[in-house]
């Protein structure tokens, strides 16, 4: 089964039971979290999302950077845990080090790696999870940011992706940084070469419309599954 939900950077202002009836609302069963963002789901804890499914906690740490605080980690023991990966981290020390700290209260896999602006190629990241069995969250902005062709990206790093964040965008023509926007249907046409049985798919964007995108995602992906 999929699962599909929110980010809490949707909605960072949102208190735990907020964030939970919010997701159950627009018909979601699960969330991702954010820590050490001053998202306020944190003021009451995964505690006070009243039984909603948490798909990960993202924290501020990069594998294969050196002076990386991995502390964080400790306060969610057995949780999936996100982190970054920046360029080279497959063959870096540090990393090594790092998945040692990180898998001493979960399994390798239980550490997801997002594909982010700036951080390690598709080809790397693949060879990362093929080297120390970490699986990735696929952010489709953060892909496109990092990859020569979004589409023929999506395939390789299909079979490790555990998890899926989604916002509407559009190039700028004069170049820059995006800005989010209401999700639409045309951006999703690649979900159902990547989201097998038991991905977890949010959305996780500033555009404003947190409902109203959770509804396109789903309406979307109940098309995919019953095609």
């Amino acid at each position: 089964m999929v699962r599909l939900g929110l980010s809490s950077g949707s909605v960072p202002g949102l208190a735990a039971g907020e964030l939970a009836a919010l997701v159950r609302a627009a018909g979601g069963t699960v969330a991702d979290l954010r820590a050490g963002k001053g998202h306020r789901w944190e003021e009451q804890g995964i505690a006070g999302l009243d039984g909603l499914a948490v798909s990960f906690v993202g924290i501020s740490a990069v594998l294969g950077a050196d002076g990386q605080d991995l502390s964080a980690a400790e306060r969610y023991p057995d949780r999936r845990v996100k982190v970054f990966a920046a360029p080279g981290s497959a063959d870096a020390p540090a990393t090594a080090e790092q998945m040692a700290a990180l898998t001493k209260r979960r399994a390798p896999e239980r550490v997801l790696v997002e594909t982010h602006r700036g951080g390690a190629s598709p080809e790397e990241l693949v060879a990362l999870c093929r080297r120390h069995g970490c699986r990735l969250v696929l952010d489709n902005l953060g892909l496109d940011d990092i990859a020569d062709d979004f589409a023929s990206a999506v395939p390789p790093l299909a079979p490790w992706t555990a998890a899926v964040q989604v916002k509407g965008y559009d190039r700028p023509e004069g170049g820059g940084r995006p800005p989010h926007r209401p999700l639409r249907a045309t951006d999703l046409g690649w979900l159902g070469a990547v989201a097998a049985p038991g991905t977890d798919i949010t959305v996780e964007s500033r555009s404003g419309t947190p409902h109203e995108d959770l509804t396109t995602l789903r309406t979307v992906w109940e098309a995919i599954a019953c095609a």
